[in-house]
This record gives C-alpha cells, structure tokens and sequence, in this order.
C-alpha cells in the first residue's frame, strides 16, 4: 500500500505499520501515551503517510519524515506564531513530546527534557502572558532594526500604541490588533517616504493619509485607531 511512499531502507518500522500516523498511534497505544486525535492534512497522495497532525490547547503539531536519512520533524504552530521546531532520529523521542506538548508541559521544562527541540522567540512570553511587551522590546534593542530606531521608539512612546502587536517589514511598521500579529487582524501600518514624510494606513478602510512629520503620522494613526 505505501511501496514507494516510505523508503523502507529509512523507515522500516513506519512502513511495517502503515505509514506515520498509524505509527504514532501504535507507539502512543503501546507506552500509554495520549495523542488525541492524529490526522493528516492530506486526505489521498504520499503525504498522507508521511506527515501526521495533532491539535493542542497551544496549537497545532505537526510531525513529518525527511528524505536522505532518518529525520522525523516537528513543528508547534498557531497562525502567524511558532511555538517551537526541530527534528530527530528517534521516533519514540518524538511521540512522547508530541504526547507531552499535548499534556501541557510547561516550555521550559520542554526543552530541557526533549533537546531536539528549539522553542520559538515568544514562547516563554506567550506563555507569560504578555507577548507584545516581548515583541516590542525585540524590536527596540535588535541591531537588525538600527535604521527604524526612531520610528520605533517614537511610536513606543506613545502609549496608545503599546497595546498593539508591532513588526517590521521592509520599512513600515505594521501595529496589529492581534495579540500575536496574525495575518489577516486588522493593523495600522506607519510607512517612512523619501523626503521626511510618513504614510499612515488602516486595513479596516481603503484611505491612506500622508503626514507631513512623524508627529503628524502617530496622530493621523491615533485618530485612525480610535476613530476621533
């Protein structure tokens, strides 16, 4: 059934019991470990061997096999946010994160009982409670971000921004609603032109203002964000 699916010379234990989620499953059942739910994203086709899904209070895992040696992958996500990544040679190692992640293991202790995994840059902050806090303080000391300084610590000082999720992306400084930035949330975007003025954008509406000054710029921002 999966013969050229699985290279059995990698994954003789996942092709003898039917592709990865049957696989995850048999261990979870065997060592008495709780997965919930494993899925695929694919309903027909080779991925539907090779990669496998599972849900958690603290987003979706998901696990899939690498090609030219063995290397199983995981991957913790929610929309616009990851919660850790890595990859590992030893299948019975990746179901038991996968079952502990699910369980609700606390971040820290994550990572130090399984080292394969990296945590993504938030992580320990959404899991305190206040990654926007973190993210602007990313942003305020990176030196990847020495030539937007200005605008940052500007609209950082006005305190009606600093409930906003900030990011930078090629020049503009793009203020979220959502507490992670996630794509599609409405934002207020803050764009540096040649010559010292700002263009100031909404994505809840189609008009965009351009400021004459920064100053000019976090007000028209203000008045967009409030609606006064």
């Amino acid at each position: 059934m999966i013969m050229g699916v699985i290279d059995e010379n990698l994954y003789p234990d996942i092709a003898s019991m039917g592709g990865l989620i049957s696989a995850m499953e048999t261990v979870a059942r065997r060592e008495g470990l709780n997965l919930g739910g494993v899925y695929s994203q694919y309903t027909s086709g080779p991925g539907l061997f090779i990669t496998a899904e599972v849900d958690s209070n603290r987003g979706r895992i998901s696990v899939s096999l690498g090609e030219g040696d063995r290397t199983f992958f995981l991957g913790i996500h929610q929309p616009g946010f990851t919660w850790a990544d890595g990859a590992t040679g030893d299948f019975h190692v990746l179901v038991e994160a996968v079952a502990a992640w699910r369980a609700g293991i606390a971040v820290d202790e994550f990572v130090g009982k399984f080292s394969f995994v990296t945590l993504g840059r938030l992580a320990r902050s959404l899991e305190g409670g206040d990654p926007i806090a973190a993210q602007w303080d990313f942003l305020r000391k990176s030196e990847v971000f020495v030539a937007e300084r200005e605008l940052i610590d500007s609209v950082y000082a006005d305190e009606r921004f600093r409930r906003l999720f900030p990011a930078l992306s090629h020049g503009t400084l793009r203020l979220s609603t959502d507490r992670l930035g996630a794509q599609g949330a409405r934002e207020i975007h803050i764009s540096p032109l040649v010559g010292g003025s700002y263009r100031v954008e909404d994505t809840a509406s189609s008009i965009a203002k351009v400021a004459a000054s920064l100053k000019e710029a976090l007000a028209a921002a203000a008045k967009s964000l409030t609606g006064n």
